[in-house]
């Protein structure tokens, strides 16, 4: 895990819309193989994505990025954060990777990230896995709601919070911790705007448009993307399936990283036999 977390050392200079060069992301690249990139979402980093990294660079090469503001990559104040300037900033990194086409694995913002590259990039995807996610977040009110909580809060209050939201009860210490840690250690500004952004974002009219492979998972006791914003997603993208990551809440993937690796695996295995 050492050797891994010094990989996330390398940084690759990208342009912005109004900047060039703009901020320089934060990435690993990992393994040989069909590409799986892995986008996380707004408490993590591309380190919360180290126990897939593991396991799935055993067959393919992995890219899990830092997305701007996060983690260790860049971010310029007068650029917005926006899910289209992520997406973006996704498309970039690949393109100078030489990376034509990739397997998409999405976590919450991660996941709308995936929404916004399908829409301007399509040809880059050839399965999705949207985790713990959504395409909208209703109703509207809610944004309101948490931004007034938020704004009466620093962070390491907002990150006491948040946490035990985002994880099942009886959490390990260590990953509660962890979670603490890194939302603590996030900028102000770019939490908000991020929060604004994925609260924003609404996906419902792209969702019977998608016809690629597609698995959507979902921790059990998630309470920040239920069930229900699942089976939505579901319902809505005519080639998907829904598997539920039991033992989880909304980090399925870093509280039952076994169930959540399976179940990624499977469908990855489907995609690359239907081609």
């Amino acid at each position: 895990m050492a050797e891994m977390s010094r990989q996330f050392a390398k940084k690759i200079a990208i342009d912005c819309s109004r900047h060039s060069p703009c901020i320089e992301l934060a990435y690993v690249d990992r393994g040989a193989g069909p590409a799986l990139i892995l986008i996380h979402g707004l408490d993590g980093s591309g380190w919360s994505w180290r126990q897939q990294i593991e396991e799935m660079s055993k067959a393919y090469r992995v890219i899990a990025l830092d997305l701007r503001g996060l983690g260790q990559s860049g971010y310029r104040a007068e650029e917005n954060i926006t899910i289209r300037a992520f997406a973006d900033d996704v498309i970039a990194l690949l393109q100078a990777l030489g990376i034509e086409q990739g397997h998409f694995c999405g976590h919450c913002l991660g996941g709308m990230i995936i929404l916004e590259i399908f829409v301007r990039f399509s040809s880059l995807i050839q399965s999705l896995t949207l985790a713990d996610t959504t395409a909208f977040f209703p109703p509207p009110q809610i944004l309101g709601e948490f931004l007034s909580h938020f704004d009466h809060l620093d962070m390491p209050a907002w990150a006491r919070f948040m946490t035990p939201r985002l994880l099942r009860q009886g959490a390990p210490e260590a990953l509660t911790d962890e979670v603490v840690k890194n939302i603590s250690s996030t900028s102000r500004a770019v939490y908000r705007q991020a929060l604004i952004a994925t609260f924003q974002a609404d996906y419902r009219w792209l969702l019977p448009l998608i016809d690629l492979p597609t698995l959507v998972l979902v921790g059990e006791e998630d309470r920040a993307t239920p069930w229900g914003y699942a089976r939505y997603l579901q319902s809505r993208i005519s080639n998907s399936t829904l598997q539920v990551v039991p033992n989880a809440g909304h980090l399925a993937h870093r509280e039952n990283p076994q169930e959540f690796n399976r179940q990624l695996g499977l469908h990855l295995r489907r995609g690359q036999d239907s081609m």
